[in-house]
């Protein structure tokens, strides 16, 4: 019996519970390749946030190593004071914010002990990690053109502070895509639209797209399902896109729905929802904010129409799939 080739996963972020799309896209991906492959998954992890979900990690991989972690929490003095350090960096603040010293020891480590026949580095933010990695191929799996959305908010940027920080955001982030995606021996993007970008802007030639999917049998349509005039959207908002998209939707847009249809009202469904946006919608009765849910389905299922006003975003949505696979 020949024995399965050897692959070393670096996930930055734990993947449970799946509650964003490059988390679902990650766990699914590694769900299929764990029968094939045997995998070892490296990835940080908060505890006791992430204890209840370790033991699920053995359907994703042969091997997990953890490796401890604490996030900064967002909006704190601490956060605040991280952010004017990293600014004097030559690398994005996204970039740097995924880079740790027990991370990049714990890949080498792993790359010590045993021969493995490839190595993946998930997201263009923890490349940083792989920088002395030599000798072994690698595969970069890109969620987004990250230099896509920097730019994206830079030209939405209001105030003079925002801007000055997404215009050097762009120049790092431009620079730090190239360099970084050129250093790997592979790279996949999750369309051919973003295989054509990373082509066109760093003259890459080392892209393979492999499209998004979703699980049909999980998400599927309800056709004896009532709806309500009601609006979705569902997305992690902690991430700056969706949290971009949920203030320009609330501001500019779901006004002018209220004229024409007075009893509509949104939902929003989504993780952590940011201070800012918590403070704008708090004298809005009819738009809710439902914060971390189990299952997004019943609110896909409640809505008559699925939102995604993203301005800012790159790669694939998930949502949209999902949404799509249930016919909403």
């Amino acid at each position: 019996m020949t024995a399965k080739r050897k692959i070393l996963f670096l996930s930055q972020r734990f993947l449970y519970p799946m509650d964003t799309g490059g988390k679902i896209r990650t766990g699914k991906l590694l769900e299929k390749l764990s029968g094939i492959y045997s995998i070892t998954l490296i990835s940080n992890v908060e505890s006791p946030k992430d204890d209840p979900y370790i033991d699920k990690m053995k359907n994703l991989c042969d091997e997990f190593i953890a490796v401890p972690w604490k996030e900064t929490k967002r909006y704190t003095l601490g956060f605040w004071f991280k952010l004017i350090a990293q600014m004097f960096s030559r690398y994005p603040v996204s970039v740097l914010n995924d880079y740790s010293k027990a991370l990049e020891a714990a890949i080498h480590e792993q790359i010590g002990q045993a021969d493995y026949d490839l190595l993946i580095c998930d997201f263009l933010q923890s490349t940083l990690n792989f920088r002395k990695v030599s000798g072994y191929p690698t595969l970069l799996f890109q969620h987004n053109v990250e230099a896509a959305i920097v730019r994206r908010h830079l030209s939405n940027s209001r105030d003079p502070v925002s801007k000055l920080f997404w215009w050097l955001q762009t120049r790092k982030m431009m620079r730090h895509e190239g360099s970084a995606s050129a250093a790997f021996d592979g790279v996949i993007a999750v369309s051919e639209k973003d295989k054509e970008t990373f082509e066109n802007w760093f003259g890459l030639d080392n892209v393979y797209a492999i499209p998004t999917g979703v699980d049909t049998e999980f998400f599927k349509p309800d056709y004896d399902y009532v709806t309500k005039p009601q609006l979705v959207f569902t997305g992690s908002m902690d991430w700056l896109p969706n949290e971009d998209a949920v203030v320009w939707f609330s501001e500019e847009i779901f006004p002018l729905i209220k004229k024409n249809i007075p009893e509509a009202r949104t939902v929003i469904v989504g993780r952590n929802p940011s201070p800012k946006i918590q403070r704008l919608l708090q004298d809005e009765p009819d738009i809710e904010l439902t914060g971390w849910v189990e299952d997004t389905r019943p609110y896909i299922k409640d809505g008559s129409v699925f939102i995604v006003p993203i301005r800012v975003g790159g790669g694939t949505r998930m949502k949209i799939y999902e949404a799509m696979a249930m016919a909403s």
